[in-house]
């Protein structure tokens, strides 16, 4: 696909809701070997990795919202530097709910086959995170 079409299909993706968007929408995004090398262990290739990160994310999550700030993209890659705002409504992080409003900025690479994200990688300022919800 072009770099356009796979720069859409990111902002897409985030103004969706990024790992929280509907579950009917993700294989809109993902192909069927999709792999996130940030999510948990013990996930399996294809829509159980999205499906663990999201899982992941409404353990300790809710109103999530991304900020897309910038996307450079090309034929088959694109980095994506967004913030994410979010309520800390659950303990998925060791931290029990605070209600805190948080945001943290994160950069996301991608990797596109036929049209679809198959490979993630994240760079996120979850010491941040922690540190914005009284711990650490």
């Amino acid at each position: 696909m072009s770099a356009e079409a796979n720069r859409k299909l990111v902002e897409d993706f985030y103004a969706a809701g990024g790992p929280l968007a509907d579950r009917d929408e993700l294989p809109r995004f993902f192909g069927p070997r999709y792999v996130s090398h940030n999510a948990p262990a013990g996930s399996e290739r294809g829509m159980s990795h999205a499906e663990a990160l999201r899982a992941s994310l409404e353990q300790s999550f809710s109103d999530v919202s991304y900020e897309v700030l910038r996307v450079v993209a090309d034929d088959d890659f694109a980095a994506v530097h967004a913030v994410m705002r979010a309520t800390h409504s659950g303990d998925g992080l060791g931290v029990k709910p605070t209600g805190r409003k948080v945001s943290a900025e994160q950069m996301h690479f991608v990797r596109f086959e036929d049209g679809k994200i198959v490979e993630h990688w994240a760079v996120r300022d979850d010491a941040g995170l922690v540190r914005q919800l009284g711990g650490g």
